[in-house]
């Protein structure tokens, strides 16, 4: 988020993350209803680097980079071939470093700040899709999808403040999968954050809570590993989002000497997500 104080970081307050674990334990049940799941439904540790960045007139305004720790769930379904159907949700955390500055915006000067910033998140995802042989050892799954994901971010400077992102995505792709008990894993595909809502919440400093609508942009994704055994497999993974910059939001605050009209915007925004999936099947 560009103007105020910093352009830093970052929450979710006790409802919204109730109500995310709600939808999370539905999903995880209706799993749990789906024919042979046993089978199929898979438990990952997902270590992952971080890297942020907010981009203002083609230059780098800050970024952030560290590394996050995720606990990931899957299920697709145990087909030969023909229509299928998979999801996940996943629940992550992580402190990085974050490089900006501070802005004064009555008084139009910005300095330099380094600080860290805490990501609380989690996503929800459902994917559905058309299976094919490829070869004897592998099946091949053309895969479209609608997600679902929400995080805090969080500055923990002392100029910080909290940001709640909530992008609504959808995603299409193709994917490998053994059809023995062993064998290569992979992915690649795109990400689109059709609509996403970003709050900044300025409280801790005293000020409001603007309300921004970050624009679309795709990214991508992809997956390579192995299935080492009926249980045991690993994978790398990258993954990113891509944000247009956001229509500015305006506020009126009224000074000792002044009233002033002040312009809310979230820069254009890109994520970068690599790391490791350790992953057990039941």
């Amino acid at each position: 988020m560009r103007d105020f104080t910093p352009s830093a970081p970052r929450a979710t307050k006790g409802r919204r993350e109730t109500g995310f674990s709600c939808v999370a334990a539905v999903f995880i049940g209706t799993m749990f209803c789906v024919d042979s799941v046993h089978a199929q439904l898979k438990l990952e540790f997902a270590p992952e680097y971080f890297y942020w960045e907010e981009i203002v007139d083609g230059s780098k305004w800050l970024d952030e980079s560290g590394v996050r720790y995720a606990l990931e769930l899957s299920y697709k379904q145990p087909k030969e071939r023909g229509w299928l159907f998979a999801g996940r949700t996943k629940i992550y955390y992580g402190t990085v470093d974050y490089n900006g500055g501070v802005q004064d915006v009555l008084a139009g000067t910005s300095t330099p700040l380094k600080s860290t910033t805490e990501y609380y998140g989690g996503l929800i995802e459902g994917r559905f899709g058309y299976r094919f042989a490829l070869g004897t050892n592998h099946f091949l799954d053309a895969m479209g999808g609608l997600g679902f994901e929400g995080w805090l971010r969080r500055s923990r400077s002392e100029f910080g403040y909290d940001e709640y992102w909530f992008p609504l995505y959808l995603k299409a792709g193709v994917e490998v999968a053994p059809s023995k008990d062993t064998g290569w894993i992979g992915a690649l595909g795109i990400k689109v954050p059709v609509y996403t809502t970003e709050e900044v919440d300025f409280g801790r400093l005293g000020g409001p809570t603007i309300t921004l609508h970050p624009g679309v942009n795709p990214s991508g994704y992809a997956e390579a590993g192995y299935q080492f055994t009926p249980q045991l497999s690993l994978v790398a993974f990258f993954d990113s989002y891509w944000f247009a910059k956001s229509p500015v939001e305006s506020r009126t605050f009224v000074t000792d000497t002044d009233v002033v009209r002040v312009g809310f915007l979230q820069p254009e925004s890109k994520s970068y997500h690599v790391g490791l999936k350790l992953g057990w099947t039941f």
